[in-house]
């Protein structure tokens, strides 16, 4: 969330409380849960329920697939109980993109709610009307849920999802959070470099200069570091970035007699990260005990 999410971070607090829910329940289908990340945001629902056609849940998860370009990190969290307060479980990475398609072509229709009392429930047409109230004989409502016109064909789309979870190798948490933090700065560098090949004439308010508006959710979530790694890779000699004064947002400005052909500059690993590698991979064993500096990120 903290490397994809820069505005809405207050909904995670929703996913958490979300997540201790599900955590709590005996069923093996409320312990399963769709997260992701956009860039406005967050959210998280049972997996169950998105791959049931035409719930809430089915929905949000098509629509950023159907009508943005938002980079979204999704995932699923698979809760296995709670070790000294703390959730524990199994976290799988997805690929948004081909998850949405997957979502889209096996979900199956639901045409009945079900409605649940404190002491039972019962069912109804999921388009015809309930306010929440307590009902005589059962007592407090509490929650409804979509219910399948064909509960084995949804048994049977779950059960494929988990068999295809199961093919994924152990990932290295640390490595993930790193790749995403590269990410998200060389995509930046590369959105601003096309950028600036598609301008056709200098377009800053004098006339002197390129310019090109950083992304405000990058500029959100940079640190200091990572705007100095961007500059770093764009590979202009008179780059700057800069306020304008009639403008909201942070500039890419560059000179109007620059190369604007250039492509973005990979970044080498300093000679000193390189030294140290090498140290790491020649030491004797005794060595490991040591502490060693984490990366920040």
């Amino acid at each position: 969330m903290r490397q994809n999410t820069a505005f809405y971070q207050d909904d995670f607090d929703i996913d958490k409380r979300i997540l201790q829910e599900a955590a709590a329940r005996p069923g093996a289908e409320d312990r399963k849960i769709l997260w992701f990340s956009r860039p406005s945001g967050t959210c998280c629902v049972r997996e169950r329920d998105v791959f049931l056609k035409d719930t809430r849940q089915h929905n949000t998860w098509r629509f950023y697939g159907e009508q943005t370009r938002d980079i979204v990190l999704a995932y699923l969290v698979e809760l296995t109980g709670k070790e000294d307060g703390k959730l524990k479980g199994n976290l799988y990475e997805l690929d948004y993109g081909q998850h949405f398609r997957r979502v889209v072509e096996k979900s199956v229709p639901a045409d009945n709610y079900a409605l649940i009392y404190e002491h039972g429930e019962r069912k109804q047409p999921a388009g015809q009307y309930f306010d929440g109230n307590p009902d005589p004989q059962l007592g407090k409502f509490e929650c409804f849920e979509a219910q399948p016109n064909d509960p084995e064909a949804l048994r049977g789309v779950l059960m494929e999802e988990q068999r295809s979870r199961e093919k994924l190798r152990p990932g290295d948490f640390k490595a993930h959070i790193t790749m995403l933090h590269d990410n998200r700065i060389e995509r930046e560098a590369r959105r601003v470099v096309e950028k600036m090949k598609s301008l056709q004439e200098p377009n800053s308010p004098d006339k002197t200069h390129f310019m090109v508006e950083l992304s405000p959710y990058f500029v959100r979530l940079a640190t200091e570091k990572d705007a100095d790694r961007l500059f770093s890779m764009l590979p202009y000699k008179t780059l700057a970035f800069s306020k304008s004064k009639d403008r909201f947002g942070t500039y890419a400005l560059i000179d109007k007699g620059e190369d604007r052909s250039k492509d973005v500059r990979k970044i080498r690993p300093s000679v000193r990260a390189q030294l140290a590698a090498g140290k790491e991979k020649t030491a004797p064993k005794k060595t490991a005990k040591t502490r060693q500096k984490e990366m920040e990120v």
